[in-house]
């Protein structure tokens, strides 16, 4: 599976899928869920400054590279062969 159809909680090593509404419906990507349940994070906008999103945005304002040292410096390595190729 290419990074573009990684889950949200693949991207972040997020352990919570079981109890997240992302995790149960696996077909959209999480801001959609978030639209549909029209709560705080969706008249926020906070999806806008989650790396999930932005990894996924076509014109994202951070490249690939960037996306994956902030990753990285999270404790989080989504590409483990590009991540051991860095070390």
């Amino acid at each position: 599976m290419t990074e573009e159809h990684w889950q949200c909680w693949k991207i972040t090593g997020c352990n919570k899928k079981d109890r997240c509404p992302a995790g149960q419906q696996e077909g959209k990507e999480c801001w959609e869920i978030v639209q549909e349940m029209d709560d705080y994070r969706s008249s926020m906008k906070v999806c806008e400054d989650c790396l999930v999103y932005l990894s996924k945005e076509k014109n994202s304002v951070l490249s690939k590279d960037e996306i994956v040292a902030i990753l990285k410096q999270k404790g989080v390595c989504i590409l483990a062969s590009k991540c051991l190729d860095d070390e």
